[in-house]
């Protein structure tokens, strides 16, 4: 059975962004709250945004404490904030940190329990209060999710995950993405291509998230490389598109082994969710090939690798198509050249386990089998050693 339910309107254009004062007085909504960064304030890319807002005579309190990976304490502050400023809808923009505190900020408006009572599935009772989300950056998808990711105090990055989070309305401006730094692209654009090629190969089968997931690899595969390079309009278009498809694909099919075990990378050591996807991508891609040849092989065609001899042939040519990729954009091949200390992999090893995303990757993972990916991509081995 396959089940899709997206209840986000999506607004895609050149410019889009500059008339969200008309998409929030549709909602009904007198005074917004911005969940935002401080790097987002000094690019100003909220001032179209806020001369929208108040064109169409609509207040607006900004919120831009929003942390990397925010934790309890950053979603709390945000919750305050807005009861504070008297606010009676959410504005989020940014990367996933951004729209991920917009998200748990909301769920503790209109919920009384604590944040963390509501990880896992189905746990949030009310729906949010009007939230729209516009992405500054090609690779979260969280603009049309159904999940939001909150770090615990134990560096846990848990997921919680309601239809209730999907936000009423995504805008996409490619316009937003022109002052990315490249290193940005590179890494959420990798992020993005993560959520893809997990959605495609992992356990769930759902036609929609497979053509999705597919559209976004062949968009990716196609524009990554130059929206990195030369940061032109068309191609940052195309790779805020793929970031969305990818995320629909993961909304519907959920995700695999690279997520159970990128988010302790990033809780234990603070490495970027992109980077730590990206590094951990081939690895475990190799490692995971014969579980799922067929499905590898489609995202390796839709890399844009010739037809081969066989599946198998052509998955692992999409590896080394993905390798090449990293190289290209300047990933680093390893953890170690990332400055993360091995001794946490025990760490890392046991909190990968606490995630549901282990039990749908397409081959069956033991303790030993994570231990060894994780000691491979800190020394920075070859990842076809698990196929060669």
């Amino acid at each position: 059975m396959s089940s899709v339910f997206l209840p986000v309107r999506i607004e895609f254009g050149i410019g889009s962004s500059t008339r969200i004062g008309s998409e929030f007085d549709s909602l009904k909504c007198k005074r917004v709250m911005i969940v935002t960064d401080k790097g987002v304030i000094q690019s100003g890319l909220l001032e179209n945004m806020t001369q929208s807002l108040a064109d169409s005579h609509i207040q607006f309190a900004i919120y831009d404490r929003v942390l990397p990976d925010p934790n309890i304490a950053c979603v709390e502050q945000a919750k305050e904030f807005y009861f504070s400023e008297q606010c009676d809808g959410i504005l989020a923009v940014g990367g996933g940190s951004s729209i991920d505190t917009a998200k748990a900020a909301g769920v503790l408006v209109t919920n009384s329990e604590p944040i963390m009572s509501y990880t896992g599935i189905d746990q949030i009772k009310n729906q949010l209060p009007p939230l729209i989300t516009v992405p500054t950056t090609c690779g979260t998808g969280s603009e049309v999710t159904n999940v939001t990711v909150v770090t615990d105090e134990n560096h846990f990055k848990k997921p919680i995950i309601s239809s209730y989070i999907i936000p009423k309305v995504a805008i996409l401006d490619p316009n937003l993405l022109l002052s990315l730094p490249p290193h940005l692209v590179a890494s959420t654009g990798m992020d993005a291509l993560t959520h893809a090629i997990e959605a495609l190969t992992n356990n769930i089968q759902n036609w929609y998230g497979d053509s999705c997931a597919l559209e976004a690899i062949r968009l990716i595969g196609k524009s990554l490389r130059p929206a990195a390079a030369n940061g032109n309009i068309t191609d940052l278009g195309r790779m805020l598109y793929a970031s969305t498809l990818a995320g629909i694909a993961f909304t519907v099919s959920r995700l695999g082994l690279v997520h159970a075990m990128s988010h302790p990378v990033s809780g234990f050591a603070g490495i970027p969710h992109g980077v730590a996807n990206a590094v951990l991508l081939p690895y475990v891609m190799s490692f995971n090939l014969v579980g799922n040849p067929h499905a590898y092989a489609l995202a390796a065609n839709a890399l844009g690798i010739s037809p081969q001899e066989n599946e198998m042939a052509a998955a692992v040519e999409g590896v080394k198509e993905v390798i090449k990729l990293n190289h290209q954009l300047g990933i680093p091949k390893s953890f170690k050249a990332l400055g993360v200390n091995e001794e946490l992999i025990p760490g890392m090893i046991e909190d990968t386990f606490k995630s549901g995303n282990v039990a749908i990757n397409p081959r069956r993972v033991s303790i030993s089998d994570v231990e060894q990916i994780y000691k491979k991509s800190f020394s920075g081995d070859s990842p076809l050693g698990f196929i060669e």
